[in-house]
């Protein structure tokens, strides 16, 4: 999996919201509301000057979206949404309620469970016993726009076929793809232009659904940029009076809907993941003999984006884990040994980082006697951040945060866990022992913020805490600041 300059929007509610209690939030007018817990453990809505901004409790709430928009829950756990004037959208149900903040507009998902009648011939009979299952569970699914609650998606679907979600990837301003869909966003709607939208792509393109042919579409000419494009696993190239073929390049377990390697069959250039953005050379200019053998190894291609270089990974074993050694090969053909490739990384299907790999990353004096690597994950956002594993002999690893420009240590590996809450900001939450209360500390000051820890911190502020009774409580925090929104 490769994790690049794709763009792409986690469905994350946003704290932002309106400014004046008796308007609806506008673009222009952001402060946020944040629920506040009372002594008597309910729910209300401060600015954050700790201004009350709605007379409403709630027994549960979540920060409001930039939008006006906010999810607040009774003491029943059902579930509703209000506006920022207190009234609500949605009433309270048994219904799971999801809110994504597109800062234009709203998107809400509610699902429904229940349990369907089947006909007789799909009744689920048990043969060793007499019982038969005569229901099947079922979700009631609507996806809609709250500013002008058009419905987007309704209809019921088995439990285990419903695999629609509120994440959403944006081609240009005024368009995004959801659920495999494109829209076009205009006055506060969505009108679907096309369905079947496999990748997202940068610079307004996308590729379409395909069984066997692909095609790379521009969003503001509708028309291809590539088209006739099929799935390969084999490079032929020409060396001097030497004919190369590389074979078995970017093997999967499990086939991806796009192959990694298209080719276009109208003028037989080849383009490689993540973006498909440049035509892969088809003669090698310059390259010494070492260049050359490693080339006929590869097993790895991938397109460097925003840059004229690709990326040749020759599968290798290295002290127990599964690695690469590389080479580069920029679009007119010369081999190279290193390149510089800032905000491009690759990862595994489990989100650990594969390129840049340790060697690239770490000093010769940033790791101990006896000390080694384990998995390395990239910190989204911040350019020059790795959260990496490190194991001491027979004990169990421990964390640390790397800075690959300063090439030192911004937290030493000496945390069970570090969590990110912010990698833009640099927060994060440090858990010192197994099982230990975690605290906030930011990066970029070097400093813990606020004096308490907590069982768990999210990334919205949302923290578990055991009070001095050892009773569990949970509220909202300035992740920023420490600042407890509690009385």
């Amino acid at each position: 999996m490769i994790k690049s300059l794709l763009l792409s929007i986690t469905a994350m509610l946003c704290i932002t919201a309106c400014a004046q209690e008796s308007a609806i939030i506008t673009k222009n007018d952001r402060v946020k509301w944040i629920p506040y817990q009372t002594k008597n453990k309910q729910f209300v809505y401060v600015d954050s000057a700790f201004h009350k901004k709605l007379s409403q409790e709630f027994h549960w709430a979540q920060p409001f979206t930039s939008t006006g928009y906010a999810l607040v829950a009774n003491e029943k756990d059902q579930t509703g949404i209000i506006n920022s004037k207190g009234e609500f959208i949605e009433h309270y149900s048994d219904a799971d309620l999801q809110l994504l903040d597109l800062e234009q507009v709203t998107l809400v998902m509610k699902r429904q469970e229940y349990e369907k009648k089947l006909p007789f011939w799909k009744w689920d009979w048990n043969i060793l016993s007499s019982y038969i299952k005569k229901t099947a569970t079922y979700v009631k699914l609507e996806i809609r726009v709250l500013e002008s609650n058009q419905v987007l998606l309704k209809k019921d679907i088995p439990y285990d076929e419903n695999e629609y979600n509120l994440a959403t990837y944006p081609l240009g301003d005024k368009h995004l793809i959801l659920n495999g869909n494109l829209y076009l966003l205009k006055d506060q709607k969505l009108k679907k232009i096309e369905e079947h939208i496999e990748m997202p792509l940068e610079n307004g393109r996308y590729i379409p659904a395909s069984a066997n042919s692909f095609a790379i579409l521009d969003i503001q000419s509708k028309k291809p940029v590539l088209s006739a494009l099929t799935g390969i696993d084999k490079i032929d190239l020409l060396w001097k009076n030497e004919a190369i073929q590389l074979d078995s390049i970017n093997q999967e377990r499990y086939s991806p809907a796009i192959p990694k390697l298209l080719k276009d069959n109208n003028t037989g250039s080849i383009y490689a993941f993540p973006q498909y953005d440049k035509a892969f050379p088809k003669q090698i200019r310059q390259a010494n003999a070492t260049q050359i053998a490693f080339l006929k190894e590869i097993s790895l291609v991938y397109s460097v984006t925003n840059s004229p270089y690709f990326i040749l990974g020759r599968f290798n074993y290295d002290h127990a884990i599964w690695a690469y050694d590389w080479l580069y090969i920029d679009k007119d053909g010369n081999l190279l040994d290193t390149i510089k490739a800032p905000n491009f990384y690759i990862l595994d299907q489990v989100g650990n980082l594969v390129w840049p790999d340790k060697h690239m990353l770490l000093t010769s004096n940033a790791m101990k006697k006896k000390w080694k690597t384990g998995k390395i994950k990239y910190i989204d956002s911040s350019e020059d951040l790795y959260l990496i594993d490190v194991k001491r002999g027979d004990l169990e690893p421990t964390k640390g945060l790397w800075n690959s420009s300063a090439k030192t240590w911004d937290i030493n590996p000496d945390f069970e866990h570090i969590e990110t809450l912010d990698g833009k900001r640099q927060i994060f939450a440090l858990q010192e022992h197994k099982d230990g209360r975690y605290t906030l500390y930011n990066n970029k000051t070097k400093q813990r913020i606020g004096n308490k820890s907590y069982m768990t911190i999210n990334p919205n502020g949302w923290v578990q805490h055991k009070n001095e009774h050892n009773q569990n409580e949970s509220y909202f925090i300035d992740i920023a600041t420490g600042e407890e929104y509690k009385e």
